[in-house]
């Protein structure tokens, strides 16, 4: 693997005001105040209108890394959701083939490795990049996927060393996103596929349900992002979008219980989606719900760069 680890400490952004991510201004509307919605305060820039915590109060990925009965453990909830949704991706299977039929792709924040072990069958090689010791412990060892245990931040990747390069539902828990997207343009190649999927927070569900809507209290969660601010996030790290779409997602009965227990803060429905995960019916039911709140963007490195200013500066 051209993989290799360095130290990061994002506690050197903990409880300090910053400025906007994506363009640095300091014109900052609180939407939600600290301890309201998750543990953090929540604000939206008055210029481009990302949304993001603000101040910085807690260490991201602790506990999801955490070992023994405090870190997060690799669930059945969690199996399940993995090979149900798997039928979400056949799209980004589709192209990362077809773009580089036998290349090499790296996924960021691949949990347990369902996906790249579905595009290795198709004969891609293919690497990840996965934080969770359980989730990397079942990739390499159940999947036969090459697995780094470490976050976006502490990886290191050699330049123009892969073909493709995915990364679901992790952009919005980085601590600067904008510094981890330049990071995939360097060892993206020239001409490479980038696919970024996250929430989106322009939705009906966010204006509804506010402080209770399912992302907004994930405590995790340090960004969120609209239909504008994804694209432009991306384009200012030095890529060019081709084009977007928002995809479904496979919702089985045991997700549904999970996350209504997380909205309402009522734990004993989280319990109780939990302990059916493993069940017959649960695995054989499972729901394609598109409410079109996810946002799936298809960029690529442009073979040249646009100049030496732009390469010289990622």
């Amino acid at each position: 693997m051209s993989l290799t680890t360095k130290e990061f400490n994002p506690a050197s952004t903990i409880g300090v005001d910053l400025p906007c991510t994506l363009c640095d201004s300091e014109n900052l509307r609180v939407l939600f105040k600290p301890g309201e919605a998750q543990e953090g305060g929540i604000v939206k820039c008055r210029e481009c209108g990302l949304i993001f915590t603000n101040p910085r109060g807690r260490v991201e990925l602790d506990d999801y890394r955490a070992e023994g009965e405090k870190g997060w453990t690799l669930s059945d909830s969690c199996l399940e959701r993995a090979v149900t949704q798997l039928r979400d991706f056949r799209r980004v299977i589709e192209r990362s083939v077809a773009h580089a039929p036998g290349g090499r792709v790296l996924e960021i924040g691949c949990n347990t490795g369902h996906l790249l072990h579905a595009l290795k069958k198709r004969g891609m090689d293919c690497v990840g990049v996965e934080p969770n010791l359980w989730a990397a412990r079942y990739a390499r060892e159940q999947l036969g996927i090459a697995i780094e245990t470490a976050s976006m931040e502490e990886a290191e990747f050699e330049d123009n060393s892969f073909d493709v390069i995915l990364v679901f539902h992790v952009i919005a828990h980085v601590t600067n996103p904008l510094t981890a997207l330049r990071k995939l343009y360097r060892c993206l190649k020239p001409g490479g596929l980038l696919i970024v999927e996250s929430p989106r927070q322009d939705t009906l569900a966010f204006r509804l349900l506010g402080k209770r809507e399912r992302n907004v209290v994930d405590s995790w969660r340090l960004y969120f992002f609209d239909r504008s601010t994804l694209p432009a996030i991306v384009e200012k790290s030095g890529f060019e979008i081709q084009n977007h779409e928002y995809p479904s997602r496979s919702v089985t009965m045991s997700r549904i219980w999970v996350n209504v227990g997380k909205m309402t803060h009522l734990h004993w429905l989280s319990r109780f989606g939990e302990s059916i995960a493993s069940s017959k019916i649960n695995k054989r039911i499972a729901i394609p719900i598109n409410m079109r709140g996810l946002l799936r963007l298809y960029a690529q490195k442009p073979l040249v760069a646009p100049n030496a200013a732009t390469e010289n500066s990622i």
